[in-house]
């Protein structure tokens, strides 16, 4: 399975405002920009990441299918951890089903009170697997 995560703005201008299944954010020039399309490719969970002073980044959603998070409570990124060691791009980065588990794994712990929305999109991804 081909999971994603995409850049979608700074945190501080964009992280109140942001809503499920939208694609524009504020860009440091006050103008609105479009997130990259998800590729093609990606057939797994589609997380969505913004920046924070200080080059920090942030899991900010988690989407699969038609199932759309607005994680409450964001998780800091850790490269080597949840992208298996890949850098953070403004292109979408293709990230594999272990470091997908990882940073699924502390979106659920971060995230207790959207823990059934969570487990519902986690139970479809591996329904999807298992009939692989």
């Amino acid at each position: 399975m081909q999971h994603v995560i995409r850049y979608e703005g700074g945190f501080e201008r964009n992280f109140g405002t942001l809503r499920s299944h939208g694609t524009e954010y504020e860009g440091d020039d006050g103008g609105r920009h479009t997130a990259t399309p998800w590729p093609q490719a990606a057939d797994g969970v589609c997380f969505s990441f913004m920046e924070q002073p200080g080059k920090r980044f942030v899991a900010v959603r988690v989407q699969y299918g038609d199932e759309n998070v607005v994680l409450r409570h964001p998780v800091r990124l850790d490269p080597e951890r949840h992208l298996g060691g890949k850098r953070f791009s403004a292109q979408p980065v293709t990230i594999d089903d272990g470091p997908a588990g990882a940073l699924f794994g502390d979106i659920l712990e971060s995230n207790r009170e959207q823990e059934k929305e969570l487990r519902a999109i986690r139970a479809r991804v591996r329904k999807a697997i298992d009939k692989t």
